[in-house]
C-alpha cells in the first residue's frame, strides 16, 4: 500500500498519527496530574478547616465549658466549603456526669446529635473505629453513584464533571486538654466534621487548563511539522531527488564532469554523494577499459576473420607457386592459365579486405555490371578447382541459367565463396559441396548445398547476426553477416534449411535486372 507513495507522504502518514497520539497522551496525563494536585489541595483545605473548627470547639469548651449554637451556624459554610456539620454520638463524647446533670445541656446535645445524623444519613460510624478521614466523590444532581476515595491517584475520576463534589468525614481525635471535659483516652474519636466541597469550579479550571495545553501542544505540533517539512525538503527530499536524477543520468550512460560532493553538505547524503563520486570514477575507469578491450577484441576478431577467410586463396597461391616452381619450363597457354589463377586468388584477397573494411564502416557501394550466371560459375570453378583437387571433398558447380543478369559480380562471387568456405568447415571428414545456378520466375536462384554436420540449433535464429559462430576454430561469424548485407543491397533474399548430421542448403534469390 505504501510502496507507491512518495517519501515525504510516507513520513507524514507514519509520524503524524504518532505526534497526534503523543499530544493526546501528554494532554491527558497533564490533566490527570493537575486534577490530582487540585483534589489533593481540596482535601488539605478540608482537613485544615476541620482542624480549625476542632480547635475552636476545644477552646470554647475549655473557656465556657459549652459550644455556642451561633458558632455552629457560622461555621456551617466557609468559602468553597459548605454544609459543615459536627457529627457525634452522645455516648462517644464520654462527658463527665456533672456535665450531663444539666437537663438543658443534655437536651441541646441530643437535639444537635439527631439533627446532624438526619442530615448525614449516608455516613456510618466507621470513622469512630478507624480514626481515619473518609472521602467520597458524590454527585449533587444524583446522576452518578457515590464513589469512595481511598487512594487519590487510583480512585480519582478520569475527568471531573461540574456536578461532582467531594464529601469529607474528618474525625476529631481527643487530645490531652480534651480530658478536662471528656473521660476518654488519648486519640479516641469524639466526633467528626462532615463537609462538602463542590468541584464545579475545579472542573472548569481543569477543562480550561486542558484546552489551553491542547492548543499549545497542537500549535507546537503544527509548527514542528511545518519546520520539519521545510527541513526535510531542503536537506533530505531535494538532495535525494538530485541524486535520483544523477543516478538516472549515470544509468543512461552520461558521466558527470564534476564532483558531486561539491553540491551537497557534509552529512549522510553528502557521504552518499562521495560514494557516487567513487562509483563514477570506477565506472569511468571500467568504461575506458571496456572500450579498450572491445576495440582490442574487435581488432582480434577482424584479424581472426581475415586469417580464416584468407586461408583458401592463400592455399591457392601456394599451390600455384609450387606448381610454377616445379614446372619452370612449360607451354605458354597453361602458364597463362596458372597466372590467371594466381591473379584471381590475389584479387579475392583484395576483395575480402575491401568487404571487411566496408562492413566495419557500416555501408558500401555496389558496382553493378551485366554478366551471366555461366561466368559466375566459371569463376567459382576456377577459384576452387585446385583447392579441392587433392582433398576428400568433392566440389561441383552447375549452371542452368540462361541470359544476362545485372549484379556486382565480384561481391556475388564473394558471397558464394563465403558459403562454400563454411560448407568446407562443416565437413572435416569430407563430403560433397554442390553449387547450382538456375532461373526462377525471371530471377536468378543460387543454391549452395553440403553434406556436412548441419547448423546447430542454438544459432539458427541468429545465424546472420555479426559475430555469431559455433564450433569453428578460426571463425568469428562475420562471413554470413556480410553475405546477408550484400544480398539485401542487391534487393534479393537468402534462406537456409539444415538438418543435423545430414547437411545444409543456402538459397539465394536475386533480381535479374537492375538499372546501371
Amino acid at each position: 500500500m505504501l510502496k507507491n507513495l512518495s517519501l515525504p507522504f510516507k513520513v507524514f502518514i507514519i509520524f503524524f498519527p504518532l505526534f497526534f497520539v503523543a499530544v493526546a497522551v501528554i494532554s491527558y496525563f497533564n490533566y490527570s496530574a493537575t486534577q490530582e494536585q487540585m483534589m489533593s489541595q481540596v482535601q488539605n483545605a478540608a482537613t485544615a478547616q476541620a482542624n480549625t473548627i476542632k480547635e475552636a470547639l476545644v477552646n470554647m469548651m475549655v473557656t465556657n465549658e459549652s459550644v455556642d449554637d451561633s458558632y455552629l451556624r457560622k461555621v456551617s459554610s466557609s468559602g468553597d466549603i459548605k454544609d459543615i456539620h459536627i457529627l457525634f454520638r452522645l455516648d462517644s463524647l464520654h462527658f463527665d456526669e456533672e456535665f450531663l446533670e444539666d437537663d438543658a445541656r443534655r437536651t441541646r446535645l441530643i437535639r444537635r446529635e439527631v439533627d446532624v445524623w438526619d442530615l448525614n444519613k449516608n455516613f456510618g460510624t466507621e470513622v469512630f473505629h478507624t480514626k481515619e478521614p473518609q472521602w467520597f466523590l458524590t454527585c449533587n444532581k444524583k446522576l452518578h453513584e457515590t464513589k469512595v476515595i481511598s487512594n487519590l491517584s487510583v480512585d480519582k475520576p478520569a475527568f471531573l464533571q461540574s456536578c461532582e463534589e467531594i464529601q469529607a468525614l474528618i474525625p476529631f481525635v481527643a487530645e490531652k486538654k480534651c480530658q478536662r471535659c471528656h473521660n476518654v483516652e488519648l486519640n479516641s474519636v469524639l466526633g467528626a466534621a462532615v463537609m462538602s466541597v463542590p468541584l464545579a469550579q475545579t472542573a472548569a479550571h481543569l477543562k480550561e487548563n486542558a484546552l489551553r495545553s491542547l492548543y499549545v501542544f497542537v500549535g507546537f505540533l503544527v509548527l514542528s511539522l511545518v519546520l520539519n517539512g521545510l527541513v526535510f525538503r531542503k536537506f533530505i527530499n531535494n538532495p535525494l531527488k538530485k541524486l535520483i536524477g544523477i543516478t538516472d543520468a549515470i544509468g543512461n550512460g552520461k558521466l558527470l564532469d564534476h564532483k558531486l560532493k561539491d553540491d551537497f553538505d557534509n552529512d549522510e547524503i553528502g557521504k552518499l554523494a562521495v560514494a557516487f563520486d567513487h562509483m563514477q570514477e570506477n565506472l569511468n575507469r571500467v568504461q575506458k577499459e571496456l572500450v579498450k578491450n572491445e576495440r582490442l577484441s574487435a581488432v582480434g576478431q577482424m584479424a581472426s576473420s581475415i586469417v580464416h577467410d584468407f586461408r583458401t586463396p592463400m592455399a591457392s597461391v601456394s599451390l600455384i607457386a609450387d606448381y610454377l616452381q616445379k614446372h619452370q619450363v612449360m607451354e605458354p597457354e597453361p602458364r597463362i592459365k596458372k597466372f590467371e589463377q594466381l591473379h584471381s586468388a590475389i584479387r579475392r584477397m583484395d576483395d575480402m579486405m575491401q568487404e571487411l573494411l566496408d562492413f566495419s564502416k557500416g555501408g558500401f557501394q555496389l558496382n553493378y555490371v551485366e554478366c551471366t550466371a555461366e561466368s559466375i560459375a566459371e569463376s567459382l570453378q576456377q577459384d576452387y578447382e585446385s583447392h579441392f583437387k587433392e582433398g576428400n571433398i568433392r566440389f561441383a558447380v552447375s549452371n542452368h541459367s540462361i541470359g544476362p543478369i545485372t549484379v556486382d559480380k565480384d561481391r556475388i562471387r564473394r558471397v558464394l565463396n563465403n558459403l562454400i568456405n563454411n560448407a568446407e568447415d562443416a565437413m572435416p571428414n569430407g563430403g560433397v559441396i554442390s553449387v547450382l545456378l538456375e532461373d526462377a520466375n525471371e530471377q536468378l536462384k543460387c543454391s549452395v548445398e553440403d553434406t556436412g554436420s548441419g547448423i546447430p540449433i542454438e544459432i539458427r535464429d541468429s545465424l546472420f547476426e555479426p559475430f555469431v559462430t559455433y564450433g569453428k576454430k578460426n571463425g568469428t561469424g562475420l562471413g554470413l553477416a556480410i553475405v546477408r548485407k550484400v544480398i539485401e543491397h542487391h534487393g534479393g533474399t537468402i534462406t537456409f534449411t539444415s538438418e543435423t548430421g545430414k547437411g545444409t542448403e543456402f538459397v539465394i534469390v536475386l533480381p535479374r535486372l537492375h538499372t546501371i
